[in-house]
């Protein structure tokens, strides 16, 4: 397993919509030196779990996706050792990229949200 991934699991629950869950172990990596004695999971891993649901998603459907922006990323809560995210995706296509609302929340408290955008991985498409 990655050391990285977090994600335990990814479920489409409409056309347009994903939910995921996501737990983070008390030992993991991403705890390295943020902070000492007082752990904090960083926002990118928060930011890098969100996308590896829509990865497992698109790779569900035969899908390579890319990802192409971030906007309006806000963290607003920490994420300790041994706490559960739940994540919702909601997404639309605008030219021709896929972007995705998300909203991470622990214990119904969002703790991060934005916008990440995708586009085909036209380097893995065969011709």
């Amino acid at each position: 397993m990655n050391q990285w991934n977090l994600l335990n699991d990814v479920r489409r629950i409409a056309p347009d919509a994903l939910e995921a869950r996501a737990d983070v172990p008390r030992d993991a990596i991403w705890f390295t030196g943020h902070f000492p004695g007082e752990p904090i999971l960083p926002g990118i891993a928060i930011v890098h779990t969100v996308y590896e649901a829509i990865l497992s998603e698109a790779q569900e459907r035969g899908e390579t996706v890319a990802l192409s922006s971030l906007k309006r990323i806000r963290f607003t809560g920490p994420v300790r050792p041994g706490e559960t995210l739940f994540l919702s995706l909601t997404s639309e296509m605008v030219n021709k990229e896929r972007l995705f609302n998300f909203k991470v929340t622990v214990k119904e408290n969002v703790v991060c949200s934005g916008q990440l955008a995708v586009t085909e991985d036209v380097k893995d498409k065969k011709v």
